[in-house]
């Protein structure tokens, strides 16, 4: 079958995939009554959108964010997708524009934002829009993206004359370990294969003199920081102060940190260190914990049972999803980029 590229073609063509099988058809039924817009495919499982995509030339892809009765499945699918047909364009369908999500649908590749609660004349304009190749979010959407930016962690390594110990390649596995990716989905970012990006991740270790993925973090989130210093000394000392000043994340990552095995004989290398923190981060949870518990409660009251049901569902629903990505879901630690360097 000939490719989009290979012919001129008069419309915009089209796969749609909602959350049901009759979401999905009102979102196409809508999107054909622009003769300018063609759904070759509808699909509301994630089986028959990657089928329909291998198997149909797309110029547009709209997708839910929650897929397959999975919440951020979307975004998954969205990536699946790029690496099969890279000119292929996203837009990710939301619920709401919760900040998390907007940015995860961004990262994931989407060129547009459109929201359920939006009028559905509007889808139309949203997909000729990202067509053409700009974006489509509203302003809140966009100041939610520019916020992450802000807050995204810097990765720097260099050393006391202010030479990179790393390589580009390097830097950017850094960059995705900081953003908390495991190894296999910064090897489905960086098109390699999880043993190279094993490889790489013991020569990062060796130049920097590291042995645990935490204390590489430790090293290079620092922004400005020279790896002058053997070991990281500045940087942990820095965690030790903001741990001692009531920082939760800090002291996890200190209870994780001193709980690493040595390499040399496997044994902890300081378990009475870690245990310590992990009884402070105790200590400093417990009255958020107890806060947690009465909001629950008080706005349980207000709640019917069949809310209460569908909270908890979500919550079930969330918890499964959250394994395939790292943290404490999955590791029972706090999640790598929760790290705490500078105060």
């Amino acid at each position: 079958m000939p490719s989009r590229t290979d012919q001129k073609w008069d419309f915009i063509s089209v796969v749609v995939s909602d959350t049901t099988r009759i979401h999905t058809q009102l979102l196409a039924d809508a999107i054909r009554s622009d003769a300018n817009l063609q759904v070759v495919a509808s699909a509301p499982h994630s089986k028959e959108l990657l089928e329909a995509v291998e198997r149909i030339p797309v110029d547009v892809a709209i997708i839910s964010y929650v897929l397959d009765g999975v919440p951020n499945r979307g975004p998954e699918v969205l990536r699946d997708i790029r690496r099969l047909r890279p000119q292929v364009k996203g837009i990710m369908l939301l619920d709401s524009s919760h900040p998390q999500q907007v940015v995860e649908c961004f990262r994931a590749g989407a060129k547009g934002i459109f929201s359920k609660q939006d009028k559905l004349e509007n889808l139309c304009k949203c997909i000729r829009c990202v067509h053409e190749g700009q974006v489509w979010a509203s302003s809140n959407e966009l100041e939610h993206v520019f916020e992450a930016l802000n807050n995204s962690p810097r990765v720097s390594a260099t050393d006391n004359q202010g030479v990179d110990l790393l390589s580009a390649r390097e830097r950017e596995v850094v960059q995705y370990l900081a953003a908390g990716m495991t190894n296999r989905e910064i090897a489905k970012a960086l098109r390699l294969s999880p043993h190279t990006v094993k490889n790489y991740l013991f020569r990062i270790f060796d130049k920097l003199g590291v042995s645990t993925r935490t204390e590489l973090l430790f090293l290079t989130m620092n922004g400005s920081r020279s790896m002058g210093s053997p070991g990281g000394i500045d940087s942990l000392a820095n965690t030790i102060q903001a741990a001692e000043s009531g920082n939760l994340s800090a002291q996890l990552q200190l209870a994780e940190h001193f709980s690493q095995p040595v390499p040399l004989d496997g044994k902890h290398q300081d378990p009475v260190s870690a245990y310590m923190w992990y009884l402070l981060a105790a200590k400093t949870a417990a009255p958020l914990l107890e806060q947690l518990e009465e909001g629950k409660k008080n706005l349980a009251q207000s709640m019917s049972v069949e809310q209460i049901a569908e909270g908890e569902t979500r919550a079930a629903q969330w918890l499964k999803n959250s394994k395939k990505k790292p943290g404490f879901a999955e590791t029972g630690k706090v999640p790598t980029k929760a790290l705490v360097a500078n105060p």
